[in-house]
């Protein structure tokens, strides 16, 4: 089994403007803001919501904790996405808990067996990540991450 249950590996959090967000993370924690990172389209990404082809853009800060990342995500432009609907529909905050895998296939084919469907799933830099719909149970969708090594 691929699904490393004892290791979130990331928290992600919705907002609608992550330069501000991540203004405001920084000074708290005191340190200088990062980024504002834009993801690739569908070209790059081979991005799918509800198995419909999908940009999924965004904008992104990442806050690195040595064992965690909080990554503060803000959906760029109207296209449906994992992250535009939720914005949408249940406003900013926690959106998503991660956990590293290996073996992707194999986490969504057993985690569909449990009863969660898949959301979205594309590729990025060096990886990929899906998120499986959890909010019924666990309140809370929950994304995997698998890098390439």
């Amino acid at each position: 089994m691929g699904i490393q249950r004892d290791k979130v590996v990331q928290i992600g959090i919705l907002t609608r403007d992550a330069k501000t967000a991540s203004e405001k993370w920084a000074k708290f924690l005191g340190v200088p803001a990062p980024k504002i990172q834009r993801t690739s389209g569908y070209d790059e990404t081979d991005c799918t919501y509800n198995g419909k082809r999908c940009d999924g853009l965004i904008d992104q800060a990442m806050f690195s904790f040595g064992n965690i990342e909080v990554e503060l995500i803000q959906p760029v432009g109207d296209e449906p996405s994992v992250w535009r609907d939720c914005l949408d529909r249940d406003g900013e905050g926690i959106h998503h808990i991660a956990f590293g895998v290996k073996n992707m296939a194999e986490c969504i084919k057993e985690t569909e067996g449990m009863g969660y469907k898949l959301m979205q799933k594309g590729e990025y830099y060096k990886g990929r990540y899906a998120y499986m719909d959890a909010l019924r149970d666990m309140k809370i969708i929950i994304e995997f991450l698998e890098h390439d090594d």
